[in-house]
């Protein structure tokens, strides 16, 4: 399957781990590197919060597994701190979903990463617009508005987005 022929979902995900998902000779080489789909999310499961029960249950999953196996960190191949690092990663994401050759395991690609980006940025430029209406509000910049018809050179600028400078 092409990853370009899949629209995106939503989808709890999880990165991959030999002792939680198995591993043998048909599985995909680079699995090791990627974040496994543990369900797809329907809008009308998201918009009713049923999703939250499959969360709390591939939670309450990797709890027995850390119990019986113990500290899953050592036994990762390639993420050192992979108890922290997991669960940190079980929310709802935003995927392009592919299926891995030989082994048929379906991966995602997480796309939710781009709205972070975007939201932080504009979180910046609000704060910065907030800044330079405050500072036009003062009393110095209002004459000199009336005085010359202009805001003071250094308030002239209003904050744009621009995602990367």
């Amino acid at each position: 399957m092409s990853n370009a022929n899949k629209a995106y979902q939503l989808a709890l995900c999880e990165i991959y781990h030999p002792v939680l998902h198995g591993h043998n000779e048909t599985s995909s080489p680079p699995i090791n590197n990627h974040f496994l789909v543990y369900t797809v999310i329907e809008l009308e499961d998201f918009y009713n919060d049923a999703y939250l029960s499959e969360r709390n249950h591939l939670r309450r999953y990797r709890k027995a597994i850390q119990i019986l196996h113990g500290s899953l960190s050592e036994t990762h191949p390639m993420i050192r701190n992979y108890n922290a690092v997991a669960k940190k990663y079980i929310r709802l994401e935003i995927i392009q979903a592919d299926i891995l050759l030989p082994g048929q395991e379906e991966v995602a690609y997480l796309k939710t990463f781009w709205l972070r980006i975007v939201q932080r940025r504009w979180k910046k430029i609000y704060k910065a617009r907030k800044e330079l209406l405050w500072a036009r509000g003062e009393m110095m910049a209002i004459l000199e508005r009336q005085r010359t018809g202009k805001w003071p050179a250094h308030l002239r600028q209003w904050p744009l987005f621009k995602l990367f400078d």
